[in-house]
């Protein structure tokens, strides 16, 4: 029997405001490749914060047998002003062990005691497993493996792509020589080769991992169990299964819940329906009251005793619903339906770029770039990171810089621009706030209703500040948006970043049956075969 790794037992988190999850329990064990997946909101992050011991549960424990354990960094936002090689630095442990080696260092020099003895040789085994002091070779591979072979490590993030960053994330998840590594949405703004890459790495790898990732082909082709964490008190559902395996899993038992529940729904109607004819019956024996002679008296004794027999039956049934016990809800499915103008169902022309040719990381152009979209048509900007998707999508909106070209849009185009950090903007208001901005004409009422079908709860919506909104929550408000809006273009970079499956699957079935245009680039492999593309169009630089 294999010795966990990691156990969590009866691990809860809740904020001031509400419970994120009860009763969480689980091992990471030698070899484990687990999926975390689950509705946006009901706390993945945190709780790979708290395996990681970045943050403190509310309350249970979490056992470790000594090994190392690390989240590596997806979301570089706090890196912009710092350099690629403190990152990656940083990122693998690296400097952390290198600082701890020098405390022990000089504590030995003016200590030599046993306890010193045995701090400096537990540092110094995690020196060596490290790798530390070839770390620079380690990094100049892990590098050339992630496609970026050459790049200088002075370079600050700030001044890279957006896919030169994913790669350089890629890179530290190579370099990293961790027992127990925490990916969270490992493949957001990845291009196609690094996922591959990234798979090939992790199932050869000899280290263990909990993923957080909303990628279904990704978790399909790597994980080995899938975990799926639930709102509030109904803790975790584990499976020790494949993806594919668990999507079954999930259905079956999604339709086991729903048959209870009606049988349920059935048995409660029944019982009040019963329970309401006893009550009529009881009612009308007791109120016939018409003879005088002993007849009716005797008559009247018996139609009291019949009322009454009715009235306690009715009790007793009334008694029997109050304990029947409710069983667990089924899950609503997501259904979203956007309105769309009677010209997008017509083949309009929308959007025409002619020579266009952008500027791209301050040294590269794209173009000359020219296409001609028309209601319908479904374009898919392909390419490998850095190849100037985001450019170039930036500078058809009129957010990036043009060096030459023509951009123009009909009346009937109506952009809507998603951008792949999915960016409110209002971060200090509320969701729903911010979905007023976004879409001025919805209503209050409409825009509560709006963001409760994407599964967002009330009290978030309501209360949550735009900045505390979960990556996934955010990019639902967006979509919202989307949705109330009437645009005739589309124009989506990563759509379906941090969104949880269930939302991935309803918006795909709007995008496949939406009649305006859409320019979209999207590293979701299931995502772009399920929604139609019509014209792919690859960059190269």
């Amino acid at each position: 029997m294999l010795t966990a790794m990691v156990q969590l037992h009866n691990v809860s988190y809740e904020t001031p405001n509400r419970q994120l999850f009860h009763d969480v329990s689980f091992s990471i064990n030698p070899g484990d490749r687990i999926g975390l997946v689950g509705l946006n909101g009901a706390g993945k992050t945190t709780l790979l914060s708290i395996v990681n011991g970045d943050i403190e549960q509310t309350s249970g424990s979490i056992l470790s047998s000594g090994e190392t354990i690390s989240i590596v960094p997806q979301d570089m936002s706090a890196w912009l002003d710092r350099t690629a090689y403190d990152f990656l630095e940083e990122a693998t442990g690296v400097k952390q062990v290198r600082e701890q080696l020098e405390e022990q260092c000089r504590n030995l020099a003016i200590d030599s005691s046993e306890k010193s003895l045995l701090l400096y040789a537990e540092v110094l085994e995690k020196y060596n497993k490290f790798e530390t002091p070839s770390f620079d070779t380690n990094i100049e591979r892990a590098l050339a493996q992630a496609g970026l072979a050459g790049i200088n490590g002075d370079y600050k993030i700030g001044d890279l792509s957006g896919g030169q960053r994913a790669r350089i994330v890629l890179a530290a998840i190579f370099a990293a020589k961790y027992d127990v590594i925490l990916l969270d949405e490992p493949t957001n703004n990845l291009d196609q080769s690094g996922v591959a890459m990234l798979e090939e790495f992790i199932k050869s790898s000899p280290a263990s991992f909990l993923i957080v990732s909303h990628d279904r082909r990704f978790l399909r082709n790597v994980t080995t169990q899938i975990i799926e964490l639930t709102y509030g008190d109904k803790g975790i559902r584990q499976y020790s299964l494949g993806y594919d395996e668990y999507v079954e899993a999930r259905r079956r038992e999604k339709e086991s819940i729903a048959h209870a529940y009606e049988q349920y729904e059935r048995e409660k109607r029944r019982l009040r329906r019963v329970a309401r004819d006893a009550r009529i019956r009881a009612n009308s024996a007791s109120s016939n009251r018409h003879t005088t002679d002993r007849d009716r008296l005797t008559n009247h004794f018996r139609k009291e005793r019949a009322a009454s027999h009715l009235a306690g039956a009715s009790i007793a049934i009334g008694s029997r619903l109050d304990r029947l016990e409710e069983p667990e809800r089924p899950e609503e499915d997501i259904v979203i339906t956007a309105k769309f103008s009677e010209h997008k169902r017509k083949r309009s022309s929308l959007l025409s770029a002619r020579d266009l040719i952008v500027s791209h990381d301050g040294i590269h152009t794209i173009g000359p770039f020219s296409c001609h979209i028309r209601a319908g048509d479904k374009i898919l900007l392909s390419g490998m990171n850095g190849s100037g998707k985001t450019s170039l999508m930036k500078a058809i909106v009129n957010r990036g810089k043009r060096q030459s070209g023509d951009v123009s849009f009909t009346d009937e185009a109506g952009v809507i621009y998603i951008n792949q950090d999915q960016t409110l903007p209002l971060p200090d208001a509320t969701a729903i706030e911010n979905l007023q901005k976004l879409a001025p004409s919805i209503d209050l009422h409409d825009a509560i209703n709006l963001l409760m079908r994407f599964n967002l709860r009330k009290d978030t919506i309501r209360t949550t500040l735009g900045r505390n909104l979960s990556g996934g929550e955010r990019a639902k408000v967006l979509l919202s948006a989307m949705i109330a809006n009437d645009g005739g273009l589309l124009i989506l970079d990563e759509p379906t970043n941090n969104l949880d499956i269930p939302t991935i699957e309803a918006f795909e079935r709007v995008i496949r049956n939406y009649r305006g245009g859409v320019i979209l680039t999207s590293h979701d492999r299931d995502f772009i075969e399920n929604i139609g593309v019509t014209e792919q169009i690859e960059l190269r630089l």
